[in-house]
């Protein structure tokens, strides 16, 4: 009899022991997402991106399809990483690359006049 009692005074303490260690069930936490740009959306930002660039310097037509596509390229993956898993370092990265794409193709003097607007130089890298 003493057996039986203490077996179950151990259940009882064990099952306890063993809903104190249970989470609880939360909702998980809403995750503000930006909107996604449809291709439409990434051909007009591109656009002005270019238009913004070529306030600054004079750009030819070929250049000025040549940076449309970078940016193109540029606001598409940053739609890819506007997801809420992925890395916060990304976009910054992706903002370097094209910073380092624009210094590597403009000339000298184009680059000087860009580095002059910081602003613009921001808003087309980021």
């Amino acid at each position: 009899m003493k057996k039986i009692i203490a077996l179950i005074a151990l259940s009882l303490g064990v099952g306890f022991t063993a809903s104190a260690q249970q989470k609880k069930a939360t909702a998980p936490a809403t995750v503000k997402t930006q909107t996604q740009l449809s291709d439409a959306e990434i051909a007009a930002a591109a656009k002005n991106d270019v238009a913004s660039l070529n306030s600054v310097v004079t750009l030819t037509d070929s250049e000025k399809s040549m940076f449309n596509e970078l940016f193109t390229t540029k606001y598409r993956n940053f739609r890819e990483v506007s997801v809420p898993n992925a890395s916060p370092d990304r976009k910054e990265i992706i903002s370097q690359n094209i910073e380092s794409k624009l210094r590597a193709t403009l000339s000298a003097d184009k680059m000087a006049k860009l580095d002059a607007n910081p602003a613009v130089l921001k808003k087309i890298t980021h």
